[in-house]
């Protein structure tokens, strides 16, 4: 009896040791980090960058640089061109080769109101080109996403978006990604947001992930007036 009980035991350690844990069972997070640089009265130089971590302090997931150039056509409309730069781990399990992204990102984004509710549409087209160890591969992806971002009360405002990613060579199935979050204003030039994001991937994995940005403004131009 005694040896029935320790081979059980044994049996349960090394499966709970060895379980194949996936995207779905932890609470990830993103982790932002943007800045908009004011070089005249109609343009502007973007930096940003963004880190997922498959837990919400642990084991790395992705990591992205962008640098764009924004033109402003008017306060409604706004085109941006971007570079970019990725890396992924694609296994929460085991560390396997990493995938390498170089990113070509179009976008257009326009603003208006609906009676008094402030909205916000984005278009991207995304030409990826991807390197792993033995491999390389290029596809583009089409973006769209609906968001409006509203004062509450003081400097607190909220951010809420929903976004379908569509990349056609792959799948023809969207991703589809729903952000609300929080926002404090430090200052007119900068803020803090912190919210929840559902991720549902086009590989129908339903992922939960908080989400932490800070970003900010400069002015850069040599006469302000």
């Amino acid at each position: 009896m005694k040896k029935l009980i320790l081979q059980l035991i044994l049996i349960i350690i090394f499966q709970t040791s060895y379980a194949q844990l996936t995207s779905e069972e932890k609470l990830g997070a993103w982790y932002d980090i943007g800045g908009i640089h004011k070089v005249s009265k109609k343009t502007s130089v973007e930096t940003y960058a963004q880190f997922w971590l498959y837990e919400v302090n642990n084991n790395f997931n992705f990591f992205l640089f962008k640098l764009g150039y924004n033109y402003n056509f008017n306060a409604k409309l706004k085109a941006t061109i971007y570079l970019g730069y990725s890396d992924f781990d694609e296994n929460i399990n085991v560390s396997v080769p990493h995938t390498y992204e170089k990113r070509i990102t179009e976008q257009i984004s326009f603003k208006h109101k609906l009676i008094k509710l402030p909205l916000t549409h984005r278009v991207r087209i995304e030409h990826r080109f991807f390197r792993k160890s033995n491999s390389k591969s290029k596809v583009a992806r089409l973006r769209y996403r609906l968001g409006t971002k509203f004062n509450l009360k003081n400097n607190l405002f909220a951010n809420i978006n929903n976004e379908l990613l569509l990349t056609p060579k792959n799948n023809n199935t969207p991703e589809n990604r729903f952000y609300a979050g929080l926002g404090f204003n430090i200052s007119k030039s900068n803020n803090i947001q912190l919210g929840y994001m559902n991720r549902n991937t086009s590989n129908k994995e339903n992922l939960h992930r908080i989400q932490v940005g800070i970003y900010f403004k400069t002015d850069l131009r040599k006469n302000k007036s």
